[in-house]
């Protein structure tokens, strides 16, 4: 199993729904998810623009996703966190010094989302996560790769997984196809559109507020 994740959220625009999600697909036939999509985005390749799910030039693009997902085995996963409904508990777990403990924030829900996609199925599965900036730089990255490792052994003991690849989306293309999922689900959650994910539904493997 092949598992592609990228995180959408927003928490400057106090004015809109202020959330964090983890958003992506996961697939057994990557090999041709991977051949389809590089001939999809051929269209669009131009190296003087990359290609970024919010950027309206690719709107085509998105519909050209949204085909993929239908028509091959792939399953939509996302978790989704409300801010306001993160418990503010004396231990204080997900705030420091009053402000949000983004970082743990975005750990424990890359668990809970791993969590639910009852992995014990598969003799071994591969994750590749959008690399995003971590706080404390590359030692926050070890950290996170290592929590979400040592939390995969209890939870799958007999699954064997690689090393959790933390890259940048220009290093794989499949990390582009995780962007446009997660920016259909960031519409959702934001404005709940949804309009793109209504019929991949059935497909949707999808937590909301799982923090407590």
């Amino acid at each position: 199993m092949y598992i592609f994740l990228d995180e959408s959220y927003n928490l400057k625009d106090r004015n809109e729904k202020q959330f964090i999600s983890i958003n992506g697909f996961m697939t057994t036939n990557v090999s041709i998810i991977r051949k389809r999509w590089l001939q999809e985005r051929k269209l669009f390749s131009n190296k003087k623009r990359r290609i970024h799910a919010s950027d309206s030039h690719f709107n085509l693009l998105r519909q050209k996703a949204v085909e993929i997902i239908k028509t091959h085995q792939v399953y939509l996963i996302s978790v989704f966190q409300d801010i306001r409904s993160i418990p503010y508990h004396q231990d204080k777990k997900y705030f420091t010094k009053n402000k949000l403990n983004f970082e743990k924030i975005y750990t424990d829900l890359c668990k809970h989302l791993l969590f639910s996609l009852n992995l014990n199925e598969y003799k071994k599965v591969v994750i590749t996560i959008d690399n995003r900036k971590h706080r404390a730089g590359v030692i926050g990255k070890k950290e996170f790769r290592g929590a979400v490792e040592k939390e995969l052994k209890v939870m799958y003991p007999d699954v064997v997984f690689e090393k959790p690849r933390l890259v940048p989306s220009s290093s794989d293309v499949l990390l582009e196809l995780a962007d446009f999922i997660s920016n259909a689900f960031y519409k959702c959650y934001q404005d709940n559109e949804k309009r793109d994910l209504a019929e991949l539904k059935i497909k949707t493997i999808q937590i909301k507020n799982p923090l407590k």
